[in-house]
């Protein structure tokens, strides 16, 4: 974790921000009193709309082992689910 005076940030944002990007940690400061963290995000979610993830998984069936297991289990017929 490095200090980065607000004056730099200021000056150099695009370099600054490249440095976060890459995995740097940096303390923002202003008047060396620290301010702020700079961090870099985890790699974003790529939500999926609901009609892709149900074309994806198609007209699967569970296996016929399992769904005699879960039929004994539950009582019921899980396509009654």
């Amino acid at each position: 974790m490095s200090d980065i005076a607000s004056r730099e940030l200021r000056n150099n944002t695009a370099d600054v921000l490249r440095r976060v990007e890459a995995g740097e940690v940096l303390v923002v400061t202003v008047d060396r009193r620290p301010v702020a963290a700079l961090v870099p995000l985890g790699r974003r979610r790529r939500w999926v709309a609901a009609d892709e993830v149900w074309a994806r998984i198609g007209a699967r069936h569970a296996d016929r082992a399992l769904s005699a297991d879960l039929d004994d289990v539950l009582g019921q017929r899980i396509d009654e689910l």
